[in-house]
């Protein structure tokens, strides 16, 4: 037994030394209050423990316990805060944890209930905050003005950071839309499901619009300064289509008398009859050669088919021969359209004062050619991109009014003006006042095509942009939009693929103040 059991001073120096290290180390760490306490454990101080491994605090430690003859016990350790886990955490995936409890046992919402909660927007209650019941009542006619307009997107827009931040995502967007356009049907427009005016999701290479995103987009630049923006992927993508592909049956005739008749009227402006009926039949040709010759210009084209311009009745022949449907659109749709077009400008801007105008609109007439003149101011100035720089070139209004309608004085140099003109063609001419010009021209390569009216260099000019294959003048390209896509209805034609905002809700208004009577 004396053999087995070890001696008991060795035991009780090894002790008194391990409490005295553990006092020195205590002192050391005084304040920390997620310390360890080491202490000796007197049940496992036997010699079958010698060999067991020790926790230790400090270097003196692991040299002092190191050797089996000198560590007869074992150290053990306890936390005097907190319990020490053996099991590690596992972490939680998204999926997992929709639906379960969640922190403090609050259960979280399924995706069905975030979904229906992001979806559920009352926009009744969201305007009747600004307590405004003329607003509301603008609302339900469907007529708004710019300032209304500008208020219910404001107030709107809003709405959405409160609850979702700058950058809400895409199906809220969407919802709101929705939840507007479903409450107050009047806003909806014919593009797409009625709601793109206020907002159209991301296509292609074309950005989110609408009423709601430029808003956002608008808060977001002025606290740019304040709040991080997410990088933005710009695709340089052009949002036009410069050509329009034309399904057109093979010509009758053969290709050398194609070619014979169109020598022949480069020189020949009469007899008219046969130049008319030559022009006809290669008209089909011709516009095959001008869109798929893409490298001659404008000029060139010209140069090859004189008679277009300076024979009368050969561009509207051309284009009714290509577009049978819409040639004669502008003239049936504009005698009763053009006073909802002067009814909604007086709600959107002040037109007089923007064009210098002060007199009276007496006749129908006069009232025709100024809804003419104000279309520009009815949409956005044209942007475009600048080649080697950063961000776009934007046009100011008197560039968009002066590249669709150029007006001057009675008594103006033609020919000087003609040799002046370095601005992008075809653009109208209308000489002497705005409500009664005296003389109409379309300008185009520096040559002029008389119209006699302004509702007729109109015609001329859009119909010009289709023959020669020509785009649009950038910073006039949304009024162009709009006369292509409403009056013509040439909806897949040049131009943009998605109409902005205003283009869109000017249809719509026109569109149901066109059927109003039908329900009446």
């Amino acid at each position: 037994m004396k053999e087995l059991i070890k001696p008991v001073g060795p035991r009780l120096k090894l002790k008194k030394e391990l409490q005295s290290l553990v006092k020195d180390e205590g002192s050391q760490n005084e304040g920390d209050t997620s310390g360890t306490t080491y202490f000796l454990d007197d049940n496992s101080l036997d010699s079958s423990s010698t060999a067991r491994s020790s926790p230790v605090l400090n270097s003196q430690s692991v040299s002092s316990c190191s050797s089996p003859e000198s560590t007869p016990g074992v150290l053990t350790q306890r936390s005097q805060s907190l319990p020490s886990t053996s099991q590690p955490s596992t972490p939680r995936s998204h999926s997992s944890s929709l639906g379960s409890p969640g922190l403090g046992g609050r259960p979280s919402p399924s995706p069905s209930a975030q979904k229906r909660a992001r979806a559920d927007f009352t926009i009744r209650e969201i305007i009747g905050k600004l307590e405004d019941d003329e607003l509301l009542a603008e609302m339900e006619a469907g007529l708004l003005s710019y300032k209304s307009r500008k208020r219910i997107v404001n107030t709107l827009v809003s709405h959405l950071i409160e609850l979702h931040g700058k950058f809400p995502r895409t199906d809220v967007k969407l919802a709101m839309a929705r939840a507007l356009t479903s409450e107050f049907p009047q806003f909806e427009n014919s593009d797409g499901e009625g709601y793109q005016a206020w907002f159209a999701p991301a296509i292609g290479g074309h950005d989110s619009s609408g009423f709601l995103e430029n808003r956002l987009r608008n808060v977001r630049r002025r606290d740019s300064h304040k709040a991080s923006k997410p990088p933005t992927v710009m695709v340089p993508k052009s949002p036009l289509v410069s050509t329009v592909d034309l399904d057109l049956p093979e010509d009758e005739l053969a290709d050398s008398d194609i070619a014979a008749m169109t020598t022949w009227l480069k020189f020949h402006t009469s007899p008219t009859q046969q130049v008319e009926e030559m022009m006809r039949k290669t008209c089909r040709a011709r516009a095959t050669l001008i869109r798929t010759e893409n490298e001659k210009t404008v000029a060139e084209i010209i140069k090859e088919y004189p008679r277009l311009i300076d024979v009368p009745g050969m561009i509207e022949q051309d284009f009714r021969i290509l577009f049978p449907t819409s040639s004669d659109s502008l003239f049936m749709k504009w005698p009763v359209t053009y006073e909802s077009i002067l009814t909604y400008a007086d709600k959107q801007i002040s037109w007089r004062e923007i064009l210098n105008f002060s007199g009276k609109l007496d006749t129908d007439e006069q009232k025709s050619n100024m809804t003419v003149h104000l279309l520009p101011l009815l949409f956005p100035p044209g942007m475009k991109r600048k080649d080697g720089k950063k961000g776009p070139k934007h046009a100011s209004t008197e560039d968009a009014c002066t590249s669709f309608i150029q007006v001057e004085k009675v008594g103006v140099n033609i020919p000087a003006f003609l040799e002046a003109v370095k601005k992008c063609q075809p653009f109208i001419l209308a000489v002497g006042q705005l409500e009664s010009p005296e003389q109409v021209f379309v300008v185009v390569e520096r040559q002029t095509v008389d119209c006699g009216s302004l509702l007729k260099g109109l015609d001329i000019c859009f119909k010009l942009f289709y023959i020669l294959d020509m785009t649009y003048p950038w910073e006039c390209i949304n009024l162009w939009d709009f006369v292509q896509k409403f009056i013509y209805g040439l909806g897949a034609g040049k131009g943009r693929h998605k109409s902005v905002p205003s283009v869109s809700l000017l249809i719509n208004f026109l569109t149901s103040a066109a059927t109003e009577p039908s329900k009446e």
